[in-house]
């Protein structure tokens, strides 16, 4: 009989002693009798009383201290530890829910072309927040596109074969943000097949350690993957699936960046130079015709939409050339151009439900 495949969870922590035992218990209660569970749990030089924590999870847990290098070097050295068949990340602070990763596993034995299962994530505010939990959307197809935009889910939310890592190869050490949606781009970019896992859950605290509280480094390395993209969508062909809808996310992802990096004038005019390349790269995909499927166009016209209010709350700000980009927009996709803003509002919001895996109750967090 063959044996159960083995995950690899990696817990990078850095001075998170107060959350890691619950973390390590969320992910032990995964074990079952079809599947094995590995923990690696790395401590990225912690000054807190982190080691004296490790000793008390079991022999079970693997734990490795190093000198403080940052969240990526802490992944990676956990990789290079990690023997399993997939491998996930979950943060000190982060939570597993009950038989989650059975569930991924699951979409894995149903559809084994994949190479990636991607699940729910719920916030979970500090303790004495009582109300409800915030629930991430997911979007149910083609996250090669909609990585040209954004990182839409964060990193534990990820089961990936452990083939595809070594295929991709390491976080980059020289981000100290923003490296997750690195890696995962990385995974697009050699043609990662990525399936969604609406049963699953885990639980992303907010709190005020976290990495994400510090918005200017987070916006500034945001930016920074916008450049990426920007090199991805050029040089790889088979990036993403759709070029035409990923320049329209590249855009919209660039015109709303211009607007967060007032603190950087020029990497904000960087962004906004790349927002009107971007607009002109689908233009002169959208003249050589084609059908699309709906999907597709809903993705299209939803990036449209967004570059559109971006533009809005920017308008005095853009260059020339960037409002007559707009304008290109509006008549490129002239249902959605000639909208006023409330509507373009409402359109945002209900075409991105169509996107979307439907949503879940959640209860609230103290019960």
């Amino acid at each position: 009989m063959p044996s159960p495949p083995l995950v690899s969870v990696i817990i990078p922590t850095y001075n998170y002693a107060r959350f890691l035992s619950e973390a390590v218990r969320s992910v032990l209660s995964q074990k079952t009798d079809n599947l094995n569970v590995e923990i690696i749990v790395v401590d990225d030089g912690s000054t807190d009383d982190t080691q004296d924590v490790a000793k008390t999870l079991g022999t079970g847990v693997t734990y490795v201290r190093q000198d403080n290098q940052g969240l990526a070097a802490a992944r990676n050295t956990g990789l290079r530890a990690a023997h399993g068949d997939f491998v996930a990340f979950l943060d000190a602070d982060d939570l597993y829910t009950e038989d989650v990763l059975t569930s991924q596993m699951k979409v894995f034995a149903e559809q084994p072309h994949l190479d990636m299962v991607i699940c729910r994530c719920a916030e979970k505010r500090d303790e004495e927040d009582s109300g409800p939990m915030h629930l991430w959307p997911l979007v149910n197809s083609h996250w090669d596109i909609h990585s040209c935009h954004s990182n839409l889910a964060p990193v534990h939310c990820h089961l990936t074969r452990m083939d595809l890592v070594r295929r991709v190869g390491f976080f980059d050490t020289a981000l100290k943000s923003c490296e997750d949606h690195d890696f995962w781009l990385r995974c697009y970019g050699i043609g990662c097949q990525a399936g969604v896992n609406p049963l699953g859950l885990v639980i992303y605290r907010k709190h005020g350690d976290n990495m994400t509280h510090n918005s200017e480094r987070m916006f500034f390395h945001d930016a920074l993957m916008h450049l990426k993209v920007r090199s991805m969508l050029d040089g790889i062909p088979s990036y993403p699936s759709d070029k035409l809808a990923g320049w329209l996310a590249h855009a919209a992802a660039c015109l709303f960046s211009m607007g967060t990096m007032a603190f950087n004038r020029d990497m904000s005019n960087k962004m906004q130079d790349f927002f009107v390349q971007a607009v002109h790269r689908a233009v002169a995909l959208n003249k050589e015709g084609g059908e699309a499927e709906a999907q597709l166009l809903r993705i299209r016209t939803h990036y449209v939409v967004k570059c559109l209010l971006s533009a809005l709350s920017l308008e005095s700000i853009l260059s020339p050339q960037a409002a007559k980009a707009v304008m290109i927009l509006k008549r490129l996709f002239p249902r959605v151009g000639q909208l006023a803003p409330k509507a373009l509002e409402a359109r945002l919001h209900s075409g991105f439900l169509r996107l979307c895996v439907p949503s879940l109750a959640l209860q609230p967090c103290g019960e």
